[in-house]
């Protein structure tokens, strides 16, 4: 997979999640002001909002941004704006980008806002907290906003595998993707861990799914180890406990498939290691071996199923 394809599904994946869990996200990572908030009326999404500043903006390149108006329990100020940012990499601008975006969401609404932003790069150096402007050695700006650097989660991992909030296992797939970096085998293991953490976690349906994506994006393996770590979930089956989340985690799965099977025959084929029909014939028998449904096969493939059956009989 490709590093800008990477990056999207990162994206999505955390865009996902704070639509669906924000709450949540304000409770891990800012208790304090979460409990400022009155969760007891609807929180708004502005992210339309958010766009006709962000794509007029002078300079940086975003990643995830998430706007949202909430109501406060502080009885003088009702309405407040929270701009999220998720960062993934050091952006030398990145302070000064977020006090222009502050500045024209406050001139278009005139709400007070925080700017709340999540670290999620792997440089320990780098930990931006304010942008400042001095004059002739005069300092006529001081902008503050709220970070969470995820590196600094670390020594906390027993919490976080512990906790119920959804963000435990978010941060975990964060600092799995960054420890595994260049080490499929570790980064294998490693999903493989979260993904059993997360299934015995208790959670609903919807739950399981929101979290699965997260860590199937964010933990993104080569082709044979994909399709080990398939072949490893349908193992769960048998577990106790697990029968009532796998049938969500499988169409999962198989909607990633076809793609997964096509990267895996390119790369095959690119590398020279083996031929086309060999490739093809070895990607078949592996999923023959896996249960993956026959129309699955053929339309990755462009095998008949009596090709299928003969190769799953020889």
């Amino acid at each position: 997979m490709s590093e800008k394809k990477q990056r999207a599904n990162h994206d999505s994946a955390w865009k996902d999640i704070l639509d669906v869990y924000f709450k949540e996200f304000m409770e891990f990572f800012y208790p304090v002001i979460a409990k400022k908030i009155d969760w007891s009326t609807n929180y708004e999404a502005l992210d339309k909002e958010l766009q006709t500043i962000t794509t007029t903006a002078t300079i940086g390149k975003r990643f995830v941004d998430k706007l949202f108006k909430v109501k406060t329990l502080e009885g003088h100020e009702e309405v407040i704006l929270i701009h999220v940012e998720i960062q993934g990499k050091k952006e030398e601008e990145f302070s000064l980008r977020l006090f222009q975006y502050y500045y024209r969401l406050f001139e278009k609404h005139g709400h007070s806002i925080l700017t709340l932003a999540i670290l999620t790069d792997g440089n320990t150096n780098w930990h931006p907290k304010n942008y400042q402007k001095q004059v002739l050695g005069l300092s006529i700006l001081n902008f503050n906003f709220q970070t969470n650097k995820l590196l600094d989660y670390r020594k906390n991992k027993q919490e976080l595998e512990t906790t119920i909030n959804p963000f435990g296992i978010v941060v975990l797939v964060q600092l799995a993707a960054i420890e595994t970096k260049g080490n499929p085998q570790g980064r294998y293991e490693m999903k493989n861990k979260i993904t059993r953490l997360l299934l015995k976690k208790g959670y609903k349906k919807d739950y399981i799914l929101n979290l699965f994506k997260v860590i199937d994006w964010g933990l993104v393996l080569p082709p044979d180890l994909k399709f080990q770590y398939n072949n490893d979930i349908e193992q769960l089956k048998g577990e106790e406990g697990m029968s009532y989340v796998l049938s969500a985690v499988r169409e999962e799965i198989e909607k990633n498939h076809q793609s997964w099977l096509q990267q895996g025959l390119q790369q095959g084929i690119e590398q020279g290691e083996q031929s086309k029909a060999l490739a093809i014939a070895t990607i078949a028998r592996n999923l023959l071996k896996q249960k993956v449904a026959l129309s699955t096969i053929k339309t990755a493939t462009g095998l008949s199923e009596r090709e299928l059956l003969e190769l799953e009989d020889a």
